[in-house]
């Protein structure tokens, strides 16, 4: 299973994970004018190069349809299969990585091909609502650093890193009879609330069971991630009393979640569908661009090596030695590659404009202080932030410059491939796509 140091064999399956497809397309006097297909996986993240493979493997199965207008993206679930050979060292007698590629290339074009094949005319609908779902996973010490799930019951704790958002956005889309056929929904916590080592899809099998059970087995259910990279969908703070809740109640702590996201979003429907539009305008715009790599100084190359070279003679390697050595690795060839050029981190941005809605992905594990300047700016009715979306290559995690001060995993280099500078590129890039989209009426 991918996400963990040790990259551990499955011990059977707590809840199917799934990949839900929406297809789209907008038509001016009987022609097409735009279209888009937005696939979510159940998956840690999408690995480089997998988005391009599955395009090239998808383009013959969708003749005319033009495969930039096409990403994935994934909940972060750290219960679900590798995609990337190299991750880890030794699968034992498990899937490999590349077996199950093959697999799951075969599953999404099923789903895509029925998602486009199946496009009938249809009303949409929008709003948000509100669900506590997660809560700060960096704790702040006195000295100012910060370390990812840390003790709070050290003297010298200080608080929870950043701000939480609590907003569930949905954007509904209905067939001619008024039901609702798919829902895209995203909520600012990964798909992180159990972990185990079972085969698992955490809260996200919790919402689509409440929706389709309210709205029809036939529901298509879009669980994106908002921006959430300091963010964790478990109890950092109240832990014992938050459990003992989950142990009277008798239900998970997925499972709780889950029904509460699930309750806000009917909330939102039962609001929205007095809102109901079938001319909207729709725009997909999708740009690649360049951000400045963040560099490794000399000491988080010292640091690096040191610990590297202690990985290099150990005679075995052992629980996360082998992961931990790679990731050293690959900071020690970003040290070397900065010597002759300038560190770059390819983005390949999707924006589309949906009536007075724009939805924007980022390849990163943003952290929320991102997603929170890009809405303070957005010019949109209603902006929803797609993280873990169409990556071309490892997004990691981008930190903010408080962050990397205070240190510790998620905002150290080795964690970053670009640093607050780069961010903050980030946001002007995504703020004046979405401006473009809404000048071209």
């Amino acid at each position: 299973m991918d996400g963990n140091t040790t990259g551990p064999i499955s011990q059977g399956v707590r809840s199917r994970i799934r990949a839900e497809v929406l297809a789209l397309e907008a038509r001016e006097q009987g022609k097409p004018t735009d279209a888009a297909i937005l696939i979510v996986c159940d998956l840690v993240r999408i690995r480089p190069g997998v988005q391009a493979a599955f395009r090239t493997h998808v383009a013959a199965h969708l003749p005319g349809f033009d495969s930039r207008k096409l990403f994935l993206a994934a909940t972060h679930t750290h219960c679900a299969p590798v995609t990337d050979q190299k991750e880890y060292d030794d699968y034992g007698d498990a899937m490999q990585p590349k077996e199950y590629v093959s697999f799951l290339f075969g599953r999404l074009t099923e789903a895509v091909v029925k998602a486009w094949k199946g496009r009938q005319p249809g009303t949409f609908a929008w709003g948000l609502g509100h669900a506590v779902v997660a809560q700060g996973r960096r704790t702040v010490y006195d000295d100012g650093s910060a370390v990812m799930y840390g003790k709070t019951s050290r003297a010298d704790f200080s608080h929870l890193e950043g701000s939480v958002d609590h907003v569930v956005d949905a954007l509904f889309f209905l067939d001619a009879d008024k039901n609702m056929k798919a829902a895209v929904l995203a909520v600012p916590a990964s798909s992180q609330s159990e972990g185990g080592r079972q085969i698992d899809a955490d809260y996200w099998h919790w919402v689509r069971e409440g929706v389709r059970q309210r709205h029809g087995q036939g529901v298509v259910v879009l669980g994106f991630i908002a921006p959430s990279g300091n963010h964790i969908p478990r109890a950092i703070l109240r832990k014992t009393a938050e459990d003992r809740m989950l142990k009277l109640k008798g239900v998970s702590r997925s499972r709780e979640i889950g029904d509460r996201i699930a309750e806000t979003v009917d909330g939102v429907w039962r609001v929205a569908v007095n809102d109901l539009r079938s001319d909207v305008n729709f725009l997909h715009h999708v740009e690649c661009f360049d951000l400045p790599g963040r560099v490794v100084t000399e000491d988080e190359y010292l640091a690096a090596k040191k610990r590297h070279d202690e990985l290099v003679v150990k005679k075995k390697l052992v629980g996360g030695d082998y992961w931990e050595k790679r990731r050293f690795a690959k900071t020690l060839a970003r040290y070397e590659a900065q010597k002759s050029a300038d560190p770059v981190f390819i983005v390949e941005m999707h924006v589309i404009r949906l009536g007075d809605v724009v939805i924007a992905t980022n390849p990163f594990e943003l952290y929320p202080e991102y997603g929170a300047r890009i809405q303070g700016r957005s010019i949109a009715g209603q902006t929803v932030l797609l993280s873990f979306s169409s990556p071309l290559e490892c997004g990691g995690y981008l930190a903010t410059r408080d962050a990397e001060k205070a240190g510790g995993y998620s905002a150290l280099v080795e964690s970053c491939p670009v640093g607050h500078e780069g961010g903050q590129i980030f946001v002007e890039r995504t703020v004046g796509a979405i401006r473009k989209v809404f000048a071209k009426e």
